[in-house]
């Protein structure tokens, strides 16, 4: 049976899939048995015992059948350890959450899509992608998650490069060998995150050159401020409700570029609805600081490019292929006037603004594409080691933003009886090497040093000066997907044990 090959881009408000078929990559629609939707919602709900994700979900909280509800899947778990329980949802871990509502997702490919061959009953194969700036955790839940649910993921690529590769498809006329476009600046603004990102465009070979971003700001925070705006215009204390803040979202996308009024529909005290008007130029500016805050991260970026000397002026540079505008948060007026006003005629918005990362992913699914894609390190990784006395005062920063993919080896002879090795990632070091700027912990690993401690002895006992000198060795493989696993060895008694590390708790 012939292979189903999709592009899907899980994202925070919107997962939407594409597929690679006879050369064409069209972007599925799925009859949910009210209208044909090019998208399924990120929203989860218990209906009594019930876990309903998608747009089951997203009815059930509009009627108020719903007695837990989360409307940003990916956000909630992106946060979290895979066995850890979803704030909102009791009982539901994050693993359990995104397999649930992928594994929904599979059946509504199959079932109720109008993808071409998505009933013949052979694999299900998937391009996948995160955000540039996801944690290896995130990644390797993600990457979990799908399998549990029966797709079989053939690659995972960062989102920005996969909308790079949606922007080179369809400017392919233009960025022939002659062309001086060489990259392009995706902007890449979604529900939950935000992403900037430079994406080499010469021969189809894309590499991601450097990329920025911000683990936590998206299309929900101007939700939740437009929510409070209208809260408090309404004397109303401030609501944090899902089904409010998903009225909220329908608010701001109905807005266009010469809307004056926005208009959001609240419930009074005693349930009674209430339509709350606001003036647009006052919710603008109560986003412009987060609007801000992705604009100096893109600064940030050029200002990397110009030192590397790949960029010279990123408002003219001919090498510049544009400045490419994706992500739900995309649609928001406020977004794209503020990156008109700094970038000029560079500032290219998506046709599909929502759509571009799966066509991109279904492109780089497609053999017959041929696209060559080679992604680097999104973030710093490394661990926190026993200092003199067991304190945790040093860090070791193991791999670098932007390095290559690879094997990294560490040698010594341990100091203590026992290694609690806490590991991190980070955006940013510091001017000392230290892990600042969006930190995830990716768990702990206790690996006994003395010979006389079994592992589970090592865990309970503490931490003491030892005259060891036996070696042991660390073997850290960051795969191309931005997951990595861990092997600790005991060189002189010829012990080890292996960690995927984005699975630690």
């Amino acid at each position: 049976m012939t292979a189903l090959r999709l592009g899907i881009d899980f994202g925070t408000t919107r997962t939407v899939v594409a597929a690679a078929h006879d050369g064409r990559y069209p972007v599925a629609a799925f009859d949910d048995g009210e209208a044909f939707r090019e998208y399924v919602p990120g929203v989860a709900a218990l209906v009594g015992r019930e876990l309903v994700v998608g747009w089951d979900a997203a009815r059930a909280l509009a009627a108020g059948e719903a007695d837990h509800a989360i409307r940003s899947i990916k956000r909630a778990a992106a946060a979290l350890a895979p066995d850890a329980p979803v704030p909102g949802l009791p009982g539901v871990t994050a693993l359990a959450l995104v397999t649930t509502f992928l594994a929904e997702l599979r059946t509504a490919v199959v079932a109720k899509s109008n993808l071409p061959g998505a009933r013949g009953g052979g694999p299900i194969e998937a391009m996948v992608s995160v955000p540039a700036n996801a944690s290896s955790r995130q990644r390797w839940l993600t990457l979990e998650a799908f399998r549990r649910a029966g797709f079989a993921p053939i690659g995972m690529l960062n989102e920005p490069t996969a909308a790079a590769i949606e922007f080179a498809h369809r400017h392919l006329a233009e960025l022939g060998p002659r062309s001086p476009k060489r990259y392009v600046v995706v902007y890449d603004l979604g529900g939950g995150t935000f992403d900037a990102s430079a994406v080499s465009l010469v021969g189809r070979q894309f590499e991601l050159i450097a990329t920025e971003g911000l683990a936590r700001v998206g299309g929900d925070d101007f939700d939740e401020i437009i929510l409070a705006a209208a809260c408090a215009a309404a004397g109303l204390p401030v609501s944090t409700d899902a089904a409010a803040l998903e009225r909220a979202r329908e608010a701001k996308e109905a807005l266009r570029p010469a809307s004056k009024r926005i208009v959001v529909e609240l419930e009074d005290g005693a349930g009674s609805p209430q339509a709350v008007q606001l003036d647009v130029a006052d919710v603008y500016a109560r986003c412009a600081p987060l609007i801000e805050r992705t604009l100096l991260q893109t600064e940030t970026l050029f200002a990397r490019l110009r030192d590397a000397g790949i960029a010279t002026d990123s408002d003219d540079a001919r090498a510049l292929g544009g400045v490419y505008l994706v992500g739900g948060a995309a649609a928001f007026p406020a977004v794209s006037r503020a990156l008109r006003a700094r970038f000029g005629k560079k500032l290219q918005l998506a046709p599909q603004p929502f759509a571009a990362t799966a066509i991109g992913l279904a492109l780089a699914a497609d053999p017959a594409a041929s696209v060559l894609v080679r992604e680097a390190v999104t973030r710093h990784f490394g661990v926190w080691r026993e200092g003199q006395g067991g304190a945790d005062k040093v860090f070791d920063s193991l791999i670098g933003k932007d390095a290559e993919a690879g094997v990294v080896r560490r040698r010594y002879r341990p100091a203590h009886t026992v290694g609690h090795l806490r590991f991190v990632e980070c955006g940013a070091l510091d001017a000392d090497g230290q892990p600042v700027q969006d930190l995830v912990p990716l768990g702990e690993v206790v690996f006994p040093y003395a010979g006389d401690l079994s592992a589970a002895a090592a865990a309970r006992a503490p931490v003491e000066r030892s005259d060891l000198r036996d070696e042991i060795a660390e073997t850290y493989t960051y795969a191309a997907d931005g997951t990595i696993s861990v092997r600790i060895e005991n060189l002189s008694r010829g012990y080890a044990r292996e960690f995927e590390l984005g699975a630690l708790r």
